[in-house]
Formats: structure tokens, C-alpha cells, sequence
């Protein structure tokens, strides 16, 4: 018995040692954290998709489909909506790649998914960076938006003026854009991932 296991209540321990791994509950256990490890050598850029994808073709047969759809869930949920373009095609091509080594593979299917999601992520972005140029160029041409109402640590009340992106960042149209935004683009952005996941 570990150290660790001595220090456990004794009804835990007793199911602690009720539990049996199996020889192939072990080899699971094994081969998903090789997964992790390709991972995060493809996630460091140490790792191309093709290459990714001869990692995969090494690992033992019987436990490779469930293990590819494995490394496709968590390569999935790594793609977030602010993530670079680079990175977002990277993973869309590392999916393709694993989707092609399954028996059953669907990756045209898949493909146009990662496409809209890929549509989705820009689209999202310029809104954004269209309606924060249209409030940048209102501040910027109208001095009394970047002023301030502050208190000095006496509690006197003062004016101070803020940069053109801190008045942007604290007009309400822009908070509550934003809120809009994000909610609708985040709405979207899950269900796509929720389709792209059923397909894996």
C-alpha cells in the first residue's frame, strides 16, 4: 500500500482495492496519454498535420478509431472564437487528416462545417473591429467623449481625459454591442462545434 492510500479513510480504501484495471483498461490508460503527448507536441507547432497524422497511423490497431475520434474532440474544443487564422486552419486541417484514417470517414462533410465555422470566426471578428472603427471615429471627432467625471483621492470630483481606445472601451453603445454581439456569436459558434462533434 503507498503512503498516499494509508492516509485515505478506511471505506475508501476498501473500494479503492475493490477496483480491478484490467491489462486492457491499463493499455487505454496508456495509449490516451500518448495521445495527450502528440497533442501537445501538434499544439506546440513541433508537429505538422501530416505529421500528426503518422503519429496516429503507429498506434496499435484495436484502440485507434476510438483514440482519433478521441485527439478530434480535443482538437474541437482548442478552437475558440478569437482564435488566429493560422491556428484555426491548422486544427481544421489536422481534423481532415485524422477524419481520413477512420474506417468510416466523413471529410467532406466535416470539411464544409470547419469551413462555416471558419466563416463564422471572420465574420464575428470584422463586425467587431467595424463597429469599434465607427464609435473610434465618433470619439475622435467629438473631444467631449473622451472626458471623464473622477474622484481624487480627497473626494474631490475632477475632469480627466482618456485616450481615444479608453473612451471607445467605456461608451455604452460599445458595452452593450458587445454583450449583443458575443451572446449571438457565441450562440452560433456552439452549435457549429456541437455539429462538427456528432460528425466526429
Amino acid at each position: 500500500m503507498e503512503k498516499w492510500e494509508e492516509k485515505l479513510p478506511p471505506r475508501v480504501r476498501e473500494r479503492l482495492a475493490s477496483i480491478k484495471i484490467t491489462p486492457e483498461d491499463r493499455a487505454r490508460i496508456k495509449a490516451q496519454e500518448k495521445v495527450k503527448s502528440i497533442l501537445s507536441a501538434f499544439y506546440q507547432d513541433k508537429l505538422t498535420p501530416e505529421q500528426l497524422g503518422e503519429e496516429f497511423k503507429k498506434l496499435e490497431i484495436e484502440n485507434r478509431e476510438f483514440l482519433i475520434k478521441e485527439a478530434q474532440t480535443r482538437i474541437v474544443d482548442s478552437i475558440g472564437l478569437q482564435i488566429l487564422p493560422e491556428d484555426f486552419k491548422k486544427r481544421g486541417k489536422a481534423l481532415l487528416v485524422l477524419e481520413r484514417l477512420k474506417k468510416e470517414a466523413k471529410p467532406s462533410l466535416i470539411k464544409a462545417e470547419i469551413n462555416l465555422l471558419g466563416e463564422l470566426i471572420k465574420r464575428c471578428k470584422e463586425e467587431k473591429e467595424r463597429v469599434y472603427s465607427q464609435l473610434k471615429q465618433q470619439v475622435e471627432e467629438n473631444p467631449e467623449l473622451r472626458m471623464r467625471k473622477a474622484k481624487t483621492e480627497g473626494g474631490e470630483e475632477i475632469l480627466v481625459q482618456l485616450s481615444v481606445d479608453e473612451a471607445v472601451l467605456t461608451l455604452p453603445e460599445w458595452r452593450e454591442f458587445v454583450s449583443q454581439h458575443e451572446e449571438a456569436c457565441s450562440s452560433q459558434f456552439a452549435q457549429l462545434i456541437d455539429r462538427i462533434k456528432n460528425l466526429l
